[in-house]
């Protein structure tokens, strides 16, 4: 044990020793430290001749960033909120002292906005703003403004802000329909309080649903967004606005940004804008139609190849769809030449359009292509109050099968619309509801109890007796293609 301990002593002075020696060897005898031996490179290994492209590319790159950058702000927003109540440990003893008193707290949020206007109008999204009572703006200069919030639509998330101040540089809005997937676009933004970051990708698609419950279709880019650079612009390579950064791809709940981003076109942001500053709402284009997007089987019984395209469900009665000769089970396939995959599609190509604004629709009409020009109109404030045009009229039916022949639908119990049910559906609503409902019916997952029948094979139902002649009519095999009205929604529906 003794003869251990003396060789690792030994080791450790040996080390200790090399160290020293080390050491002495890198000083002058005087007891100054020599200087370390260091040759850089005696310059760039490429000539600027042979990278003209790429050296060109870099500087257009940073002529770019310096243009637009300053009309990038950095918007930070609070608000008082109350936090859990503070409890006296007196209120035990004494419970109707009630000294509880509440804990406040100012909460803020990040983001970014584009200066739009000489006059001091910035764009960014509704989320940064949202509820909040203090807003700031910063500009790249270093000057601080407070913001006025001119107005807001949370169907689009935008909003627009104001400050009061001199010499700003706004960014021009380029038209988001020419932009193009695989086309350069820079973020410009706040990300995490960091100002004027930028940072560069393409675009990855357009036509984006990135929102489950949104009328938008994003742009898709692979640009680098993170939290706070919601509101702030993205360009194109000639330094116009072609999107507002709004929302990212992640699956984690701190929002970590997975390569994909989405920004709400420039043209749906242009218009929000423009609406907000002249009426101080936005006023939506309105052509008066209810819609279902298409499945296999009621694009089959609507006599369409494919289910690209909005299935007119109801027309209302004066508007800008019923001037123009558009009917119930119509279905619209181009907007403007430009095809329509579905219903958000639709509306959304209608969004961008001016109150005013001439169009054309490809119409899909019982096999046969038509071409209806209508204008758009303004949204009316109460679609409540709008009706459809009156009931068609049912044809008589054939005899009555035998039982063993009956469609499934003979075993589902109509009867009228219940007062109770009114309420809950449009005013123009005409048909039979769903009283009973067997869960093992082959039509269960189709119908739900409440549900009102309007239409069987195009065919208007009115009564039970309607409903009846039109079941009767139906082979046990055919497929049969029901109009109907569920809460406030209309859709076809095919039962088999």
């Amino acid at each position: 044990m003794r003869r251990s301990f003396f060789i690792f002593l030994l080791s450790a002075l040996l080390v200790f020793a090399v160290i020293r020696y080390v050491q002495l060897a890198k000083t002058s005898p005087s007891g100054r430290r020599v200087p370390e031996t260091y040759t850089p490179a005696a310059g760039p290994k490429i000539d600027a001749k042979d990278v003209q492209v790429l050296a060109a590319l870099d500087a257009e790159y940073t002529r770019l960033a310096s243009t637009v950058v300053p009309s990038v702000v950095s918007i930070t927003s609070s608000r008082t909120v109350r936090l859990q109540q503070r409890i006296d440990p007196l209120d035990f003893f004494f419970p109707n002292r009630r000294s509880r008193l509440p804990i406040e707290a100012r909460q803020s949020s990040l983001g970014s906005g584009v200066i739009v206007s000489h006059e001091g109008h910035i764009l960014t999204n509704n989320h940064v703003i949202a509820n909040m009572e203090k807003i700031e703006v910063q500009l790249t200069d270093g000057r601080a403004e407070p913001a006025q919030l001119i107005g807001s639509d949370e169907q689009t998330d935008i909003a627009v802000l104001k400050i009061e101040a001199k010499n700003l540089e706004p960014l021009p809005f380029g038209d988001s329909d020419q932009v193009r997937v695989g086309q350069l676009v820079f973020a410009i933004g706040n990300p995490f309080g960091l100002q004027e970051t930028v940072t560069q990708g393409i675009v990855s698609a357009k036509g984006r649903r990135a929102v489950a419950d949104s009328g938008i279709e994003f742009l898709q880019t692979d640009t680098a967004v993170n939290q706070g650079n919601s509101g702030g612009p993205l360009v194109n390579v000639r330094g116009e606005i072609v999107g507002i950064n709004s929302a990212i791809y992640s699956n984690s709940e701190e929002g970590t940004w997975l390569g994909i981003s989405f920004a709400i076109p420039s043209n749906t942001a242009r218009r929000t804008l423009e609406s907000l500053l002249k009426s101080g709402r936005v006023v939506r284009g309105y052509l008066g139609v209810q819609m279902s997007n298409l499945t296999p089987e009621t694009a089959r019984a609507l006599g369409v190849p494919d289910i690209a395209g909005a299935a007119v469900v109801d027309v209302v009665t004066g508007s800008p769809a019923d001037k123009a000769g558009l009917k119930p089970d119509d279905v619209i396939r181009t907007f403007n030449g430009q095809p329509v995959a579905d219903v958000v599609a639709l509306r959304s190509r209608v969004a961008e359009l001016d109150i005013g604004a001439k169009v054309e629709l490809g119409v899909l009409r019982e096999g046969r292509t038509l071409t209806l020009s209508m204008t758009i109109a303004e949204s009316p404030a109460d679609l409540a109050h709008a009706h459809a045009p009156p009931p068609r009229a049912a044809p008589k039916a054939p005899g009555t099968p035998s039982p063993a022949e009956q469609h499934p639908l003979a075993a589902v119990q109509v009867g009228p619309i219940p007062t109770s049910l009114r309420d809950a559906l449009p005013p123009d609503v005409a048909g039979v509801a769903v009283k009973q409902l067997e869960p093992s019916s082959p039509v269960a997952d189709k119908l739900q109890v409440g549900d009102v029948i309007e239409e069987i094979n195009r065919q208007a139902v009115r009564s039970v007796e309607d409903f009846e002649r039109a079941v009767q009519a139906l082979g046990r095999d055919d497929k049969a293609l029901l109009l109907l009205c569920r809460g406030r929604s209309r859709a076809f529906v095919v039962v088999p």
